[in-house]
C-alpha cells in the first residue's frame, strides 16, 4: 500500500483535487490488492500442481520399478516353461518311439495270425462292424494282407471299390457299350478268388435305373458287365451265364411281361433293374459297359456293390498232414483237430492257431488209443501220450 507523508494528507485536506487523487490510489491499491489474491491462488495452484507430479513420478517409478520385477518373473517363468516343454517333449518323443515300435511288433505279429475271412474274427469273438485286416490265401503266404469291410450283423466279409457311390450317373453315348468304367478293388483278384474259395458263398449287388434306355432291344446288347477273365455277361441276377435276364423276369413280374428286364420296356419314366451276382467262378465284375443313350430324354445310372462273402467253405474230407496246414486251408480255430500222419495213422492234435509256429506245442496222441485223461508235465502242460 502506498503511504504518504502526514503533512501532504493535512495539505490535501479540503482539496477536491485531493480528494480525487486519493480516490484514484484507493482504487488502485484495491486492484493490486486482487492481483496479489489471484497470484497467492495461482501460486497455490501451481504448488498443488507440482504435488501432483511428484506423487505421479513417485508412482510412474514404483510402476517401472514393478514393471522390472515382472520382467524378471517372465524371463523365469519363461525359462521354466521352456525346460517343460523340452523335458515334455523329450518324453514325447520317447513313448511315441515306444509305440512305434509297439505298432511295427504288432504289425509283424498280425502278419502271422492274420485271420482269413470276417466269419474267422466272428469265431475269435469280435462282433464290431469295421475296417479289419484279413488274409485269404493264408498268413505269410501269397499276396499281403487287404483291408476289408466286416459286417458283423450279417458276418459278412466286403471287398470295397473305387465305385461305391450310389447312382453314379451313366454319359451318354449312342454305341452299344460305349460308356466304360473299370473297377478297381481295394485287394489283390488273388486274394478274392481265395476268399471266394474260403467261402460258402459270394455275390455282388448291381442295379441300373433307367428312363427310355434299354440294356438290351432284340439282339443288341447295349450294356454288360465284364467278369474277371475279360468276358462280358448279360444276365443280371443270379448265376444263369447263358442268356440276358434280370431279377424281375427270373420272377415274372416286370413292368412288361414280354421282356427279361424292366429297363427293356424303353418306358420314358425311371425303372429300375437290380439283382445279385451269385456265381462265384464270374466274381468279381471287373468292368461295366454301358451305351445306347443317344437321346437328351435317355437316361441311365448304376450302382456297384462290393463283393460280399458269407460263411465257411466246406472242409476237405481227407484230414490236413499237420497244424500249420490246417491253418493255412483256412481253419484258424484253436483246438483238437484230425491229423493225418505220413506212415497213414490219425492223430487228435491240440492246434495252437493263435502261435506262429502251431505245430511246436501240439499235443498229440495216438487216435486208435482208449480214450481218457490226459496227463501233465511237470511243467503243467499237456504231456504227450504214446500207447
Amino acid at each position: 500500500m502506498l503511504k504518504l507523508p502526514i503533512n501532504s494528507t493535512l495539505g490535501l485536506k479540503g482539496s477536491e483535487p485531493n480528494s480525487d487523487v486519493l480516490s484514484a490510489l484507493i482504487a488502485k491499491t484495491e486492484e493490486h490488492t486482487q492481483i496479489i489474491a489471484r497470484l497467492e491462488l495461482a501460486i497455490r495452484h501451481e504448488w498443488q500442481e507440482k504435488e501432483i507430479l511428484r506423487n505421479e513420478l513417485k508412482r510412474f517409478r514404483f510402476l517401472e520399478r514393478e514393471n522390472e520385477n515382472l520382467r524378471h518373473d517372465y524371463e523365469k517363468i519363461k525359462s521354466h516353461l521352456e525346460e517343460i516343454l523340452l523335458e515334455r517333449d523329450e518324453k514325447m518323443r520317447l513313448q511315441l518311439d515306444t509305440i512305434e515300435e509297439r505298432f511295427q511288433y504288432l504289425e509283424a505279429i498280425t502278419l502271422q495270425i492274420t485271420p482269413r475271412t470276417c466269419q474267422t474274427l466272428s469265431n475269435l469273438g469280435v462282433k464290431r462292424t469295421g475296417r479289419y485286416f484279413i488274409d485269404p490265401d493264408g498268413a505269410l503266404l501269397g499276396d499281403p494282407p487287404i483291408k476289408v469291410l466286416c459286417d458283423m450283423d450279417t458276418v459278412s466279409t466286403v471287398v470295397l471299390h473305387d465305385s461305391m457311390k450310389n447312382d453314379s450317373e451313366i454319359s451318354n453315348c449312342a454305341a452299344p457299350g460305349c460308356s466304360a468304367r473299370r473297377v478297381s478293388y481295394d485287394a489283390s483278384l488273388k486274394q478274392m478268388m481265395a476268399l471266394m474259395n474260403q467261402s460258402h458263398s459270394c455275390h455282388q449287388g448291381i442295379k441300373y435305373d433307367c428312363s427310355s434306355a434299354a440294356l438290351s432291344t432284340g439282339d443288341v446288347h447295349y450294356a454288360w458287365w465284364m467278369d474277371r477273365h475279360g468276358q462280358p455277361q448279360y444276365y443280371w441276377h443270379g448265376s444263369n451265364a447263358t442268356k440276358h435276364t434280370c431279377k424281375c423276369g427270373l420272377s415274372g413280374d416286370c413292368v412288361d411281361l414280354n421282356l427279361p428286364c424292366n429297363c427293356d420296356s424303353e418306358a420314358p419314366q425311371w425303372e429300375s433293374d437290380s439283382g445279385e451276382i451269385t456265381n462265384k467262378t464270374a466274381l468279381p465284375i471287373a468292368e461295366l459297359r454301358f451305351g445306347g443313350l443317344q437321346f437328351a430324354g435317355q437316361k441311365a445310372k448304376y450302382t456297384l456293390g462290393g463283393l460280399v462273402c458269407t460263411g465257411e467253405a466246406p472242409q476237405k474230407e481227407n484230414p490236413a498232414t499237420s497244424c500249420s496246414s490246417l491253418r493255412q486251408a483256412g481253419n484258424a480255430r484253436t483246438g483238437y483237430h484230425l491229423i493225418s500222419r505220413k506212415n497213414g495213422r490219425l492223430d487228435v492234435v491240440l492246434c495252437r492257431m493263435d502261435l506262429e509256429e502251431t505245430d511246436l506245442r501240439s499235443l498229440r496222441c495216438v487216435f486208435s488209443s482208449p480214450v481218457g485223461r490226459l496227463p501233465q508235465d511237470p511243467s503243467g502242460r499237456w504231456a504227450k501220450v504214446d500207447r
